[in-house]
């Protein structure tokens, strides 16, 4: 089996290579790319005896030693070089509208495609996903939520109504909206189940992560607004449940782990790798679910909004909540002005912009820049 990585030296690429050193089966990696750690991509060239590498950063690209017949690819946009038909998997693990452009290439592959990157979803979704079905690219996702959903429609194959994503709740899902005011940046980061980076942590504890998830699930499985729903899971262990029409429902469990995605992406075409880890329901007892408080966590009734508006508007609120997450880090705003000052900023924009329904990434640049000069924090 041949696999191209893009993004290798992230999160997403260490849980794959840790995989292939642990399971060591006949996996070939043919291709890999990284933004600017030069070191670690050298390293696992080596390692892997990767013979095709990408580099983003052009300086550094240039300061990379050759060796054992090494190409280098210098820059984002000689990346699309690396895809050629012999290829079986792609994981697309860069993140950033940076490569919007390089998403496209990789969707039109027409191969099994493992994606990490929420932008290409979020901001051009409908139009990502078209191009997907029309060269008949699998797409397979590789967050747990949706990577749930997924194996779930592949185990049963029966008619489902709706789905239902699983949030953890962050720190606060048991908190008083009247305290919720004066939280501040450093117990909004003490999460309870994961130890993430600072802006999904943050977005956990406005539950803002799940309001992006519900937009990516109505995309990625060509669903309506009414079906995809959520509930607070503090547990992590059930990560989405699928609704069938007669009536009953199957759940998929698991402890929170990136493996089980990777593992269930290289096995989509035959199985390759047998994970050694089974699930121990008697460890796990009792599991808890409660109702979301959109008065609490007004994330998840906003996305509702913003996916009937369409277009350019899930772009515009995930761009809006980077600034305003980083303002918050800062303590320039309050924690419950997060999304309160996104509803107000998407108000103001479509006031004075036309909505795009199919955005290119030169709308979603000049969406920015608007928003840059606009966003309303006060």
């Amino acid at each position: 089996m041949k696999i191209l990585i893009f993004g290798a030296t992230g999160s997403i690429g260490n849980t794959f290579f840790s995989i292939l050193r642990k399971y060591k089966n006949n996996i070939n990696v043919v291709g890999a790319t990284c933004d600017k750690n030069i070191k670690k991509i050298k390293k696992l060239s080596e390692e892997f005896n990767i013979k095709n590498i990408g580099i983003n950063n052009l300086k550094l690209a240039k300061r990379y030693e050759i060796s054992n017949n090494t190409k280098v690819f210098k820059g984002i946009n000689s990346f699309k070089k690396l895809i050629n038909k012999d290829i079986d998997i792609i994981i697309f693990a860069i993140s950033g509208l940076s490569a919007l452009d390089l998403s496209m290439d990789v969707v039109k592959s027409g191969h099994t495609v493992g994606l990490a990157n929420k932008e290409c979803i979020i901001s051009v979704g409908k139009s990502f996903m078209s191009v997907a079905r029309k060269n008949k690219t699998k797409i397979v996702p590789l967050d747990s939520e949706h990577n749930s959903i997924y194996q779930l429609i592949k185990f049963t194959k029966l008619d489902f109504q709706s789905v239902t994503i699983t949030a953890s709740g962050g720190p606060f899902h048991k908190e008083d909206l009247s305290k919720l005011k004066n939280i501040s940046p450093k117990e909004a980061l003490s999460h309870p189940t994961w130890k993430m980076g600072k802006k999904i942590t943050i977005d956990s504890a406005t539950l803002m992560n799940k309001a992006l998830e519900i937009i990516e699930a109505k995309y990625l499985f060509d669903l309506d607004l009414d079906q995809v729903k959520t509930v607070i899971h503090p547990e992590s262990i059930i990560h989405a449940t699928i609704n069938f029409s007669n009536g009953s429902s199957a759940s998929l469990m698991s402890e929170p782990n990136m493996e089980i995605p990777i593992i269930n992406l290289l096995n989509v075409s035959k199985k390759i790798i047998k994970s050694e880890k089974t699930y121990d329901l008697s460890k796990k007892s009792p599991l808890n679910f409660f109702k979301i408080d959109v008065k609490k966590f007004p994330a998840i009734k906003f996305v509702y909004d913003v996916i009937k508006i369409g277009g350019i508007a899930p772009h515009v609120m995930n761009y809006n909540n980077e600034i305003l997450v980083n303002l918050f880090l800062k303590e320039k705003i309050g924690f419950l002005d997060i999304v309160k000052f996104n509803e107000l900023t998407l108000k103001k924009y479509f006031k004075e912009n036309d909505n795009i329904q199919n955005p290119t990434l030169e709308d979603l640049i000049s969406a920015n820049k608007w928003i840059d000069l606009n966003i309303i924090i006060s």
